[in-house]
């Protein structure tokens, strides 16, 4: 009886033969899976890190035309300024001057107006004093 258990035990016992099973081979295929996804994660490394460069690029042009963009809004805003403050001088400027040559051609008016009051007052004298005497010769 002892041989027959021995026996059984030591087939039971030994390794088996295919290589399937074996644990050698076992160690083989974890090892070439370790392996491909270490390949795997590199390239997906690689992948990220172009990605993640292309982003910064990216995200360095756009700052740059930000940056772009705020200088020429701020050079219109100075232009804006510049063109109202020309242009309220060029108003008062202009106002300026219609007041002053309406005032001269106000006084001129007035003058010219005086001047015509007189001249129609002695032209009525004379006419009034042509008149008389006209009168004095036919009457």
């Amino acid at each position: 009886m002892w041989l027959l258990l021995s026996l059984i035990v030591f087939t039971c016992a030994r390794e088996p033969s295919s290589p399937i099973c074996s644990r050698y081979d076992y160690e083989e295929r974890l090892l070439e899976r370790v392996l491909r996804n270490e390949l795997a994660l590199e390239t997906t490394l690689n992948d990220i890190l172009k990605t993640n460069a292309k982003v910064i690029d990216a995200l360095k042009l756009l700052e740059d035309g930000k940056e772009k963009v705020e200088s020429t809004l701020a050079d219109m805003e100075k232009k804006q300024i510049d063109i109202e403050s020309r242009l309220a001088g060029f108003i008062s400027d202009s106002t300026h001057v219609m007041k002053s040559t309406l005032d001269a051609t106000v006084v001129a008016l007035v003058e010219t107006s005086s001047e015509i009051k007189e001249n129609a007052s002695v032209t009525k004298q004379q006419l009034v004093y042509e008149v008389r005497v006209l009168k004095g010769k036919f009457s």
